[in-house]
C-alpha cells in the first residue's frame, strides 16, 4: 500500500514540475525565446557595473543631450571619453553624418550606462575608443575592464545588430609628460585582448596605438601637451588610420581633397 502511495505521489509530483517547466517555456517564447532570456542577463550584468559610477554634471548633462537629439540609421557615431569627445569628427573626416559621443572621463561602466541612447539610433557603424580611464581612475585590471566591454558588446549585437562595429586601440600616453602609468605595456597587453575580443563578435580592430607611439611605446610627444590627450597633428593621424573604415557617406560640403589636409 505505501509503495503504491509512494509511486502515485511521486507521478503527481512529476507531472505538475512538467506542465509548471511547460507553462515557463510558453511563457518565455511569448515574450521573444532565448533572445529575451540573453535580453534579461545582459540587463543584469548591466546594472550591477552601473554601481557607484563617478558621474559629474558634464556627463549627466551631455547623456541628456544625447537621449533627445535627433535620430537616423544613416549615422556614424564616434563613442568614447575625452579622446574622442576632443575630436571635431566631422571636419577631419569630412562626413557629415559622423555625431561625437564622446564623454570627457568615460569608462566602460559610463558608456554602458548611457548605451541605451546610442542602440536606440540603430547607426551605420559604431567606432568605439574607450579604457584608459579604467586603468587611470578606476585601477581596474586588464580583465576586469575587458568583461565590462564585453558586455558592451553584447548589448550592441543584441540591440543593433545590423550595425558595423570597430573596436579602437587604447592609446599609449607618455610617461615624461603625466606619470600615469609605469610603463605602457598594460596598455599594449589590453589592445591585445581587445583585439582577440573583436575578434569573437566578428568586429573590427583598429590599431591606432602604433600610429601613435614613438619607438619606446610612449605617446609621441610631438602629438601632446599632457601626455594623454591630443593635439591636432595627432587627430590627423587618427583620421588618416580610420579613415578607410568610414562609410562612403560624404557630404558635398567636404571632400577628402579638402585642402586643409594637402
Amino acid at each position: 500500500m505505501n509503495y503504491n502511495l509512494n509511486t502515485t505521489l511521486l507521478l503527481i509530483s512529476t507531472s505538475l514540475n512538467i506542465l509548471f517547466l511547460l507553462f515557463v517555456i510558453l511563457i518565455i517564447s511569448r515574450k521573444g525565446g532565448i533572445f529575451y532570456i540573453k535580453n534579461k542577463i545582459l540587463t543584469i550584468g548591466k546594472k550591477n557595473i552601473q554601481n557607484n559610477l563617478n558621474i559629474n554634471s558634464y556627463y549627466k548633462h551631455k547623456k541628456s543631450q544625447f537621449e533627445i537629439l535627433p535620430r537616423s540609421n544613416d549615422y556614424i557615431v564616434f563613442l568614447g571619453d575625452s579622446i574622442t569627445d576632443e575630436g571635431e569628427w566631422v571636419e577631419l573626416l569630412g562626413n557629415s553624418n559622423i555625431v561625437n559621443r564622446g564623454i570627457s572621463g568615460d569608462t566602460t561602466r559610463r558608456i554602458l550606462n548611457r548605451l541605451d541612447a546610442i542602440v536606440r539610433i540603430k547607426p551605420k557603424q559604431i567606432f568605439i575608443m574607450v579604457g584608459i580611464n579604467d586603468f587611470v581612475n578606476e585601477k581596474k585590471s586588464i580583465e576586469e575592464v575587458l568583461s565590462q566591454y564585453k558586455i558592451i558588446l553584447e548589448e550592441l549585437q543584441a540591440q543593433t545588430p545590423q550595425t558595423q562595429v570597430f573596436l579602437q586601440s587604447v592609446l599609449p600616453v607618455n610617461n615624461n609628460l603625466t606619470y600615469i602609468f609605469e610603463d605602457n605595456q598594460k596598455l599594449i597587453q589590453f589592445n591585445s585582448r581587445l583585439q582577440k575580443l573583436a575578434a569573437q563578435f566578428n568586429y573590427q580592430y583598429i590599431d591606432v596605438f602604433s600610429s601613435l607611439a614613438d619607438a619606446e611605446n610612449q605617446l609621441d610627444a610631438r602629438y601632446t601637451t599632457d601626455g594623454l590627450h591630443l593635439n591636432g597633428k595627432a587627430y590627423l593621424v587618427w583620421k588618416d588610420v580610420v579613415k578607410k573604415y568610414v562609410a562612403l557617406t560624404f557630404s558635398s560640403v567636404y571632400k577628402e581633397e579638402n585642402s586643409l589636409y594637402n
